[in-house]
């Protein structure tokens, strides 16, 4: 069941950054069907990257395998070795402007590299081995470079020969905005069409400069992009207002699309070349996060079923005695059940070892903390500082409720209350809430700063990884054993 009245109303005083988080969260609330791409687009996306791999495995093995009538393994090792590093250089993804210029140095280089390895596992002379060296890496950097010319040549005639461009939104009124509108009105090779603008709160002198349609603030992106069929979103960051930008960029990351973030001339911070991209000269970032791909959420699912289930197993004993303890001290009850908000604004149920009990249900929803309670025996107290009381949310873990790792889940009533007031708050349930999480091993737990809870939940999301969560894991654990504020 979805919880009343999470969703903020948007009011000329609401502080920019909180703008759409209400829509935001309604994008990803479970069961919400996404758009997908056109067929052909997925088709190309597929192709594209793997033409690219087999051609470049082929050509070096084949430049090995010429050397010696029996090779071994080496054929096949270079292949691997060859393939893993254009991948991890970005040589494979798709991109609006493909150039073999920028490719070229890349390529030849990697192809250098491995050929060197490979003539160094070959038998022969010091004189054969530089000889071998010359030959693979001659054969897999012309190979190479050849099939990319065809390549980047094909995907550019299929950009602008298809019968319908994929359509783009453009964040952004400023003439850098409206430049670009034109700029997808004129380059069919980039293979996208402006359906529109949204406003995104700067001024522009002398008024807005558009080349499309307005068709709303950012406020409306969600639906926006849900009704047009949006492929890209391409947020000009130099006509989008400082406070806005932000939660722009965040919402996207719920959003069926790619966004890329056109940098505004200013900005000299260099952006890895596994994610910059060019359109029509003008510098732009590719806006991925490792957690909206199912891969990555699946990658997490399965280490708190792993996890979850051997750290449930392991504690069994500290549970029994646990609940041992608390229904000695207190009574019957040993488990406290309490509502609180989760993954897209998802309300569920959830556990904790009691440690003091609530005079009502109003209490046990509506009073933000029971420090310093004199109803809270030695039993409870020592639960609470030690978060042994926490525990019995592994099960909420295994159910699917929480994750390990993410935010902390909170109650509807302070989730209302803290929405309207700490901007970004709602973005926070992008992804699973968790056990533990980037604020809390930092001091951010019980009667502490919301708003930089709220920064720092949003910044674990924003840069999630897999060695991330690992991290904090074990600085949860550290902080348990040593009893710290973390």
């Amino acid at each position: 069941m979805r919880a009343q009245g999470l969703s903020p109303s948007i009011d000329p005083g609401a502080a920019p950054a909180d703008l759409a988080a209400g829509e935001a969260v309604a994008v990803l609330a479970p069961g919400v069907p996404r758009r997908r791409s056109a067929t052909g687009t997925r088709i190309l996306a597929v192709l594209y990257p793997v033409c690219l791999a087999v051609v470049d495995g082929w050509v070096i093995a084949v430049a090995v395998a010429v050397l010696r009538p029996a090779p071994g393994a080496v054929p096949g090792v270079a292949a691997v070795l060859l393939i893993a590093c254009n991948a991890s250089g970005g040589l494979y993804r798709m991109r609006r402007s493909p150039s073999l210029l920028a490719d070229g140095p890349p390529i030849v280089l990697r192809a250098l590299v491995v050929a060197a390895l490979a003539a160094v596992l070959l038998p022969g002379s010091a004189l054969g081995a530089a000889a071998a060296w010359l030959w693979i890496a001659g054969a897999a950097g012309t190979g190479s470079l050849a099939v990319r010319a065809f390549v980047n040549a094909a995907v550019r005639t299929y950009r602008c020969r298809r019968s319908r461009a994929r359509p783009a939104l453009i964040v952004g009124t400023g003439g850098t905005a409206a430049h670009m509108a034109c700029i997808l009105r004129d380059r069919g090779e980039l293979g996208l069409t402006a359906v529109g603008q949204v406003a995104a709160g700067a001024t522009e002198p002398g008024g807005p400069a558009v080349a499309a349609p307005v068709l709303g603030e950012t406020s409306d992106l969600p639906a926006l992009v849900e009704e047009h069929g949006i492929d890209t979103l391409l947020v000009v960051a130099e006509d989008v207002h400082p406070g806005h930008l932000d939660a722009v960029l965040r919402i996207s990351f719920g959003l069926p699309c790619e966004t890329l973030l056109v940098q505004p001339p200013s900005d000299v911070v260099p952006v890895a070349a596994t994610r910059r991209e060019y359109l029509a000269g003008l510098p732009c970032a590719r806006v991925d996060w490792r957690l909206r791909e199912p891969a990555a959420r699946y990658a997490k699912r399965l280490l708190d079923l792993a996890a979850g289930s051997l750290i449930l197993l392991l504690v069994s004993p500290v549970l029994a005695l646990c609940a041992v303890a608390v229904r000695m001290e207190g009574g019957p009850g040993v488990l406290f059940r309490q509502r609180r908000i989760g993954l897209g604004g998802e309300e569920f149920v959830l556990l904790k070892f009691r440690t003091l009990k609530p005079a009502d249900e109003q209490e046990s929803d509506t009073r933000w903390t029971v420090k310093g309670d004199d109803r809270m025996g030695r039993v409870g107290r020592f639960l609470r500082a030690t978060s042994l009381d926490e525990l019995p949310q592994l099960w909420n873990v295994i159910r699917g409720d929480m994750s390990l790792v993410g935010p902390r889940p909170e109650r509807p009533h302070f989730v209302e209350q803290f929405s309207r007031t700490c901007p970004g708050y709602m973005l926070r349930h992008r992804v699973p809430v968790g056990m533990t999480g980037w604020a809390q091993i930092h001091g951010f737990r019980g009667d502490t700063s919301i708003e930089l809870r709220a920064r720092l939940d949003n910044h674990y999301i924003d840069h999630w990884s897999f060695a991330g969560d690992l991290r904090i894991l074990l600085l949860t654990v550290r902080a348990m054993l040593c009893r710290d504020a973390g």
